[in-house]
């Protein structure tokens, strides 16, 4: 590694990276920092064929440009592009709050353009194997699932759990039913247990033969059959699991008048 001055516009930055997020509280203190103290700490480049290529540091040269400067102190490392984007997740998702989706992108890029093996990109980028490997499946959703991820309404876990269904249309019907219902990783998995051994139990449609009718399952409080689509939770049928929701958040509100009263 060595230490040197460069010039801002000699970095090239990679167009699939993984960019930390910061609270606009902290993005402020970190801009009055840098006003304060000037850059203390050297982002980091690496030397490839390509020229010198970012890999860590994106705010501090952002600020530093914009505040009229010229150069910046790096620390700069020998290294290929899988080095540069590798490194980029290990540093930026020891810190927290990355997008998720942005890793998925990087690693998708590690994967089918530079076929790095989820095996190779766990060694070099710091992360486990069994990570690495769910973001690889979970790069397959449908951009409305991995929205949600990345808004964070839904999470790694549960975003695992959907690339099970491999019909888009049902991905997102049950991404949305996860979400209206609030189910837990565990009753989503075996939501989708349920649900795909029924539709895989349908047998297919020969020319000439009679339609059979679409499975249904029986709701445990009406004791109804209803048909997959009208089902909002294993055995639950929409009609009840909505008079359910209404019914607590009704207890809800009482319950917050209750503790109302009772400070006054």
């Amino acid at each position: 590694m060595e230490l040197r001055k460069v010039k801002i516009d000699d970095i090239k930055v990679p167009e699939v990276r993984v960019t930390a997020r910061f609270s606009q509280e902290i993005y402020d203190q970190f801009l009055q920092s840098l006003k304060t103290t000037g850059q203390i700490t050297p982002i980091i480049l690496y030397e490839t064929k390509e020229g010198l290529v970012l890999c860590d540091g994106l705010h501090r040269m952002i600020e530093s440009k914009n505040n009229g400067e010229t150069e910046i102190y790096a620390a700069v490392l020998p290294g290929d592009e899988a080095d540069v984007l590798t490194k980029n997740i290990m540093l930026d998702h020891a810190r927290g709050k990355t997008p998720v989706s942005e890793m998925i992108n990087v690693i998708k890029y590690l994967w089918k353009s530079l076929d790095l093996d989820s095996e190779k990109i766990a060694e070099k980028s710091g992360l486990t194997r069994d990570y690495v490997e769910k973001l690889q499946r979970i790069a397959e959703l449908t951009p409305f699932s991995l929205e949600q991820l990345d808004q964070e309404r839904i999470g790694v876990g549960a975003a695992f759990e959907l690339t099970r269904i491999r019909d888009q249309v049902r991905q997102e019907t049950v991404c949305n039913q996860f979400l209206l219902y609030h189910w837990t990783i565990k009753e989503l998995h075996d939501y989708i247990t349920e649900v795909e051994a029924m539709i895989a139990e349908i047998p297919e449609v020969v020319e000439g033969e009679e339609l059979r009718p679409p499975p249904r399952v029986r709701c445990h409080f009406c004791r109804g059959e209803y048909e997959l689509g009208q089902i909002a939770n294993p055995n639950v049928c929409t009609s009840c699991a909505g008079v359910l929701y209404a019914t607590i958040a009704e207890a809800e509100r009482q319950v917050r008048e209750e503790q109302s009263a009772a400070k006054e």
